[in-house]
Order: structure tokens, then C-alpha cells, then sequence
């Protein structure tokens, strides 16, 4: 079977269900369902995670503002927004 990439939430996705629903993957790969079910995740949380990002920044003040007076300040801070969002994510999608 070619392996496909599913993006990093389908992947995350996936390693949960191999390893905590193996019923449902086993029905999703006999199905040839797996690849489109990682991608809806994919979308999903692709998604949700530019939002949650957009959010973070603005209640933040992470803006174009901070980065023409401060961009090494922005860099940091836009990366803990990312890895936040990341962070929580990976969460809800291993439930």
C-alpha cells in the first residue's frame, strides 16, 4: 500500500488510531477510507489551527505593528502562539 501524506493532523490522527482504535483503522484501511478521513482531519484542523492562531495573536498584540518595531520579538511570539495551538490540538485529536 503507498503510503500518502495526510499532512501533520492526519498524521497525528492516525498514530492515535493505530494505537488506541485499531477496530476503526483496520475498517478505514479494509474500506479504503483511511486516506480520506486523515485529509478531512487535515482540512479540519488546518483550519482551526489558523484560527486559534489569529486569535492568540490579536489578543496578544502579535501585528504588523510589533513587527516593523520589534520583528526578533514577533518571531518569538508568533512561534509560542504556533506551538500553543499545536499543543492543544494534538490534544483534542488524540481524544
Amino acid at each position: 500500500m503507498e503510503e500518502k501524506f495526510c499532512g501533520v493532523w492526519g498524521h497525528l490522527r492516525e498514530k492515535y488510531l493505530k494505537a488506541n482504535k485499531p477496530v476503526l483503522y483496520d475498517f478505514l484501511v479494509e474500506k479504503g477510507e483511511l486516506e480520506e478521513y486523515l485529509t478531512g482531519y487535515q482540512d479540519a484542523y488546518s483550519n482551526r489551527a489558523e484560527k486559534m492562531a489569529e486569535k492568540l495573536a490579536a489578543e496578544r498584540g502579535v501585528n504588523a505593528e510589533l513587527y516593523e518595531s520589534d520583528p526578533l520579538e514577533w518571531i518569538l511570539a508568533t512561534e509560542k502562539i504556533q506551538e500553543e495551538v499545536h499543543d492543544a490540538l494534538e490534544k483534542e485529536i488524540q481524544q
